[in-house]
């Protein structure tokens, strides 16, 4: 990944819509500054959700595409998988007044309660715990330490559908569903980012969603991954060393104590 020396503009990056499944939207905005998309994932069901909202500048953008397939007002639901500004910086934009927040107990509880215009009107999961929206049947999986001490995951149990935030992302813009092994551009940009503090927690999540069997993979950043290839990544993830070593979003952070 090559050195950062500007930040984001999110109101200048392009959105697409794209159906990945049978009601599963992939919402997506490239950004050349660091080289990935940002995805967000509609599930337009008797009680849709979206998951992720972008970053605030780009907020207006994926909001006209939710309303390619729904209107605003029949959006119920909210999600974000960890308390960072791509994953719901647009919150406060959002024009759907019937929408609950979803994230989990652990971002309600060290997040939701301390900072000020947050929704209170919110719903918090802890592990395993579901929620109906239809058809669909999203069970929260709790994630801690991968990427965010408060991290959580869905699993949407009738598609076997897995929304992984931060995990399994890719570098580049390529298509909405990759069938390729694209794991050592993977490991590749853990390495420069440095998101992750130790592999540990990240290897026992891997293998614990692998046992789900997913059948698409929803990442925040990069293609969807069809699941046959899906055991690629987690190997990839077991096998290479990918922590943070002195290396924060491709600047060197390394130093000596005096």
């Amino acid at each position: 990944m090559p050195e950062v020396s500007k930040n984001i503009n999110p109101s200048k990056i392009d959105v697409s819509l794209s159906e990945i499944n049978d009601g599963i939207y992939r919402i997506c905005g490239f950004d050349d500054t660091y080289g990935i998309t940002f995805n967000q994932l509609l599930i337009d069901d008797e009680k849709p959700i979206l998951i992720h909202t972008g970053p605030v500048g780009m907020y207006e953008k994926i909001e006209a595409k939710v309303k390619e397939v729904i209107g605003l007002e029949k959006l119920i639901y909210v999600a974000f998988l960890h308390f960072e500004s791509d994953e719901w910086g647009g919150m406060e934009f959002l024009n759907s007044p019937g929408a609950r927040l979803v994230c989990s107990d652990l971002s309600s509880k060290l997040n939701l309660t301390g900072w000020n215009n947050v929704p209170l009107d919110h719903i918090s999961f802890w592990d395993n715990e579901k929620l109906n929206i239809g058809k669909a049947t999203l069970r929260f999986i709790m994630t801690p330490h991968v990427h965010h001490w408060d991290s959580m995951m869905i699993f949407e149990e009738n598609s076997k559908s897995l929304f992984t935030s931060d995990l399994f992302i890719q570098p580049g813009f390529n298509k909405p569903v990759i069938s390729e092994d694209l794991s050592d551009s993977m490991i590749a940009l853990y390495q420069a980012v440095g998101i992750f503090a130790s592999e540990k927690p990240v290897r026992i999540t891997s293998k614990r969603l692998e046992k789900l069997k997913p059948k698409m993979i929803y990442p925040m950043h990069g293609s969807c991954i069809d699941g046959s290839i899906f055991s690629n990544y987690v190997d990839s993830i077991m096998k290479n060393d990918f922590a943070y070593s002195g290396k924060l979003l491709g600047q060197n952070m390394e130093y000596e104590v005096a």
